[in-house]
């Protein structure tokens, strides 16, 4: 089971700035560790903008398919 809060930033920033020092430093900690997950998403991100992508010629003819179906449908 998951739960999820909306807490407005400056309530949230105000929580963590009551917390002891230890605490404060345990969050650290806690929130460094989540970096590698961040690593993760740039390397899919990478991988995605390394995929394939439409030529300037696909792109027409995509354009010219839609005009003609369009054309099509409405009978002109």
């Amino acid at each position: 089971m998951e739960l999820q809060f909306n807490i407005p930033f400056h309530q949230l920033l105000k929580l963590v700035k009551s917390l002891s020092p230890k605490q404060r430093e345990r969050l650290k900690q806690e929130l460094d560790e989540e970096l590698p997950n961040h690593e993760r998403n740039d390397e899919f991100i990478d991988f995605l903008l390394q995929g394939p992508v439409y030529s300037k010629e696909d792109i027409n003819q995509i354009k010219e398919n839609r005009n003609s179906i369009s054309s099509w449908r409405t009978g002109n």
